[in-house]
């Protein structure tokens, strides 16, 4: 079945890009549940997330040899992963593979890491992009898990010509 990006997610892939909500709220409940040690994913999960789940993956460290061992990806981010950039050397990187890069800085840092960026898709168009990291433990002190959420937006006049996939 053909069909297209702009039909999953509207004229937007994601939430607008000049909309730091997503983020902020992401790292308003990590440090809410945290309480004075690293927060747990079970204890975040007992805050009042709401739709931002759609949009938020978590990544458990000890698993993620080569790639990401996702035990949580929403819905809607789990749609990016069928979607290409334009790769300087590899075409296979995805929008999703790109909200991941930065799960090792939240660990170093031991904090929130944000980064914002401006993705090549595989069609040519521009998708500024952002994206918030932060490292998670199991027993409030060990880091095991980076949660992370992602919003963007496709860059107003670069919708020539629309990205298409095929099932």
């Amino acid at each position: 079945m053909l069909s297209d990006i702009a039909d999953l997610f509207g004229n937007e892939l994601v939430l607008p890009s000049a909309d730091r909500r997503l983020t902020r709220r992401l790292v308003d409940i990590w440090a809410r549940s945290a309480r004075g040690q690293f927060p747990s994913w079970d204890a975040m999960q007992k805050m009042d997330i709401g739709d931002d789940l759609d949009w938020m993956f978590v990544v458990e460290l000890e698993r993620s040899i080569g790639f990401p061992y996702f035990v949580y990806m929403g819905d809607r981010l789990a749609r990016l992963s069928d979607v290409y950039l334009r790769g300087e050397g590899d075409w296979t990187m995805t929008v999703l593979d790109k909200a991941t890069v930065d799960i090792n800085a939240a660990v170093a840092s031991e904090a929130p890491h944000f980064r914002d960026d401006e993705l090549t898709l595989c069609d040519g168009r521009k998708l500024l992009f952002r994206v918030v990291t932060a490292p998670l433990a199991d027993d409030g002190s060990n880091i095991t898990h980076v949660v992370g959420a992602a919003s963007g937006r496709v860059a107003s006049g670069a919708g020539q010509p629309r990205l298409q996939l095929v099932d």
